[in-house]
């Protein structure tokens, strides 16, 4: 029986470490937020295939300077019924066909090529790659909105984590500053409205515990969406938060942006490739020049396989002229059309911009508002931990109010929930104003 106890308490003790290594192995770096939602990302999914959308479209286009080569054969058994009407045979005497049959074989060859069409595949295909080049800008930038989206997603799940340990110590302070006011209050040093301005505050630090785990558990769930985790995959994320300042010049985060960010560069392929369809719409009008290729053979016999093509064939080549001359407003109405979605393009790489550079200015400006706010909270915080030190040896010395100290305790924890914030923010802001400025997205 003793064994027994000893070897089932060596079980719970391997399964205890067991978990707590397990809980301590499912952490999710940054780093690998970022692989995991970009792998797991249904945009770059989309983005991705429709990149392999335009590039077969540019096969497709090179395909058309090839000439096409269609082979058929042909191998049957005919048959040949009665007939009362007038035959004669090869010596001109009447005959009455009783009906027959026989085995029919043919085959045949036909190859054309487009000879001259005044560069219209020429233009088609250059449209087709400025296309497929837009589609990998597209597939880049994706990448990055979900490499910032994680990047935010991660240290919202770290600020909400702060956020929910300082409601946590402030439920503690609260609750051991409640316990004194009691002790004071039994032995005729404290008021009962002392006890209850505690009790009061202990409320409001429970409620604001009660928001702060709400709003991790949300945050926590935001991320694994993100992820595409299942909803009961259990992780944790990384919670240091070490910063390295940056110091952007808002002129050259925006030069550099309108030469390198993605998006823009999608758009102006978009640009050239829908004047190149322009182009090609308008040379349609004109008369186009293929050369062609035949060769057939038909007999009634499959016997000789040497000699089998010896006769019974024919071959030829030749080149034709095509000119529709009216295609009922066909031609025009492609040209319109492509005229129209150039200007749009165009119209599109205007607003690309305009939205690009104000996301930069907005971006710089947080960037430099999340520094000010961690100064301002770091001083901020010192003096209020220095200010509740004082406050709670004025109390116990009888030289202060419980109020004084509450009020001490509430500074104290939004300095600190005002140090998270800023801290969070300035990193997320970080990763924004690279994916903004067309850099690639990383992490300190």
């Amino acid at each position: 029986m003793k064994k027994g106890r000893v070897l089932l308490s060596f079980v719970f003790l391997g399964m205890a470490f067991w978990g707590q290594s397990y809980a301590q192995s499912d952490i999710v770096s940054l780093e690998e937020a970022i692989t995991i939602a970009t792998n797991q990302s249904t945009v770059v999914g989309t983005s991705r295939e429709q990149l392999q959308t335009a590039r077969q479209s540019v096969l497709n286009n090179y395909g058309r300077f090839l000439p096409n080569l269609a082979l058929t054969g042909y191998g049957g058994h005919s048959f040949i019924g009665p007939t009362g009407s007038v035959q004669f045979d090869s010596q001109g005497r009447f005959v009455q066909p009783s009906g027959f049959d026989y085995e029919s074989y043919s085959f045949s060859l036909n190859s054309g090529v487009t000879l001259f069409d005044w560069g219209v595949n020429v233009k088609s295909l250059s449209s087709a790659k400025r296309t497929a080049e837009a589609a990998q800008h597209d597939l880049q930038y994706q990448k990055d909105i979900i490499t910032a989206r994680a990047i935010r997603a991660y240290y919202n799940l770290v600020r909400d984590k702060y956020l929910t340990r300082v409601a946590q110590e402030s439920v503690g302070a609260a609750q051991r500053n409640l316990e004194q006011v009691e002790a004071f209050f039994a032995i005729g040093s404290n008021t009962r409205a002392d006890v209850l301005q505690a009790r009061v505050r202990l409320g409001n630090t429970q409620l604001s515990l009660i928001t702060a785990r709400n709003n991790q558990e949300i945050s926590h769930a935001t991320l694994a969406s993100l992820l595409n985790f299942p909803l009961n995959r259990s992780f944790d994320v990384d919670s240091s938060l070490a910063i390295t300042k940056v110091d952007p010049d808002l002129e050259s985060e925006i030069e550099y942006m309108l030469d390198h960010r993605s998006d823009l560069l999608a758009n102006r392929k978009r640009v050239t490739a829908s004047r190149d369809a322009i182009t090609a719409a308008e040379n349609r009008r004109w008369p186009t020049f293929s050369g062609s290729f035949q060769y057939s053979w038909n007999d009634r016999e499959f016997t000789d396989l040497g000699a089998i093509f010896d006769e019974e064939y024919g071959w030829g080549f030749g080149v034709a002229m095509n000119f529709n001359i009216f295609d009922r407003f066909a031609t025009k109405s492609s040209i319109i059309d492509a005229k129209a979605r150039s200007r749009i393009s165009e119209y599109m790489l205007q607003q690309a911009k305009l939205d690009a550079i104000l996301e930069v200015k907005t971006i710089h400006l947080t960037i430099k508002e999340a520094d000010e706010r961690m100064r301002v909270s770091e001083e901020t915080m010192k003096q209020a931990e220095e200010n509740l030190r004082l406050a709670e040896e004025r109390y116990r010395v009888g030289a202060g109010t419980i109020l004084e100290t509450i009020d001490a305790q509430v500074s104290l924890t939004e300095a600190r929930s005002s140090l998270v914030r800023a801290k969070c923010d300035y990193l997320t802001a970080k990763a924004d104003l690279l994916r903004a400025s067309g850099r690639s997205v990383s992490v300190d």
